[in-house]
């Protein structure tokens, strides 16, 4: 059982924080079995005498996990090192197979993030600078963000979350400000995000996690690249894209799925192309305009057909829909 289960821990622990790139880099080649008083022990002494100890595990992509046992359950330390270097990349330390503290460490072993357990819903969540200068210190109940001190790389307090309510700055470990965040109650509404020259990259809004409202990126040196506007995380209304400066294209989102007019300009007033969506998928007429002549397509649920074709399925629809009401 304690052998199933230390298996189980080490695909969950690989697939949840990306040390594998794929199944065959995670394959375990040789684990060895050492008792808590320091001595190795079989496999199979292992498996059936439910011996106290540490499983060291060698996989295929050079990575080293050590977790440690009691019970037949996680207890103690549980390290993941970087591929073929003894620096732990991950150290967890687990209560009765209950992670209590979670730090990660960039390769050189610095400190870059620590995560500790609190209570059964608050934890605290710590992270550093390359140089080991703290940059936040952050506390949520659950995934609500109660409070927050962000630091500069001179240690000085930039911005902070009071009962809730705040703003929080995210940095890079070089110090450049990457986001800029508006707390309200918990939960982020507003991240405006920036180029490394200090250049807006882009302005968007949230509720309870999702993208929720108008959207707006733009390039390094200020033109636009879109306009999009979400509803609970899902496109939903207008969408408007940008090539050099100008608009480019515009397409209409009903929850995620193409639905309306999607129109293609040249040099962002003519019109060259226009598409007829519904529900994701092509339908209605699509039109091409060129040069002297104008062509029109048409498309029924996704399928080209020609327009008697279309007509004709288009008035069977309608009278089904009648009557059904």
């Amino acid at each position: 059982m304690q052998y199933k289960v230390y298996i189980l821990t080490t695909v969950l622990a690989f697939t949840a924080f990306g040390c594998q790139k794929n199944k065959q880099d995670g394959e375990v080649i040789s684990q060895t079995y050492i008792h808590k008083y320091g001595y190795a022990v079989s496999e199979k002494e292992w498996k059936n005498k439910n011996y106290p100890g540490q499983v060291i595990s060698s996989l295929k992509n050079g990575v080293t996990i050590t977790a440690t046992y009691e019970d037949s359950q996680l207890h103690g330390p549980y390290t993941i090192t970087y591929p073929h270097s003894q620096v732990v990349e991950k150290y967890v330390l687990y209560n009765q197979s209950t992670p209590v503290k979670e730090i990660f460490y960039d390769i050189s072993g610095m400190p870059i993030q620590e995560s500790t357990h609190l209570s059964d819903k608050r934890h605290s969540l710590t992270s550093w600078y390359g140089d080991g200068v703290p940059k936040s210190v952050e506390e949520y109940s659950g995934d609500e963000l109660i409070e927050g001190s962000y630091f500069n790389t001179d240690h000085s307090m930039e911005a902070k979350v009071e009962n809730g309510n705040g703003v929080r700055t995210l940095r890079d470990n070089a110090g450049i400000l990457t986001c800029e965040d508006i707390i309200e109650n918990g939960m982020m509404t507003q991240r405006d995000s920036f180029y490394p020259n200090g250049s807006p990259e882009s302005v968007s809004f949230y509720f309870r996690g999702q993208l929720h409202g108008t959207r707006k990126t733009f390039t390094q040196t200020g033109e636009p690249v879109s306009v999009e506007d979400w509803s609970g995380g899902h496109l939903h209304g207008l969408s408007t894209y940008y090539k050099n400066g100008t608009k480019e294209l515009e397409i209409y989102y009903l929850y995620g799925k193409k639905h309306g007019t999607e129109t293609h300009f040249l040099d962002g007033e003519s019109i060259m192309h226009q598409v007829s969506w519904e529900h994701g998928r092509k339908h209605g007429p699509e039109t091409y305009f060129l040069p002297g002549e104008t062509k029109t397509l048409w498309n029924y649920e996704g399928k080209e057909v020609s327009q008697t074709r279309f007509e004709e399925m288009s008035r069977i629809d309608a009278m089904m829909s009648e009557s059904v009401e």
